[in-house]
């Protein structure tokens, strides 16, 4: 995995913007489905595009995380 990626995965959660792809643009690296063309997409301020669904999972998993491991201190 990039260092990219990673250091974009591991931001809390940040606004993006809502879209729906125009043409077919590679995997979606959380999921490792083909984006297509018609998919709900979400755009990052550093451009990165994610199914809009797994991002929103990947937030909540991540939100959830950092909850609990503050809660166990």
């Amino acid at each position: 995995m990039d260092l990219h990626l990673v250091m974009c995965l591991t931001k809390p959660r940040i606004t993006y913007n809502e879209d729906v792809l125009s043409k077919d643009a590679g995997e979606c690296a959380i999921c490792l489905e083909e984006l297509q063309q018609g998919d709900t997409i979400a755009r990052l301020p550093c451009l990165c595009i994610y199914h809009k669904g797994c991002i929103d999972e990947w937030f909540e998993f991540a939100a959830f995380k950092v909850s609990y491991t503050a809660y166990q201190k």
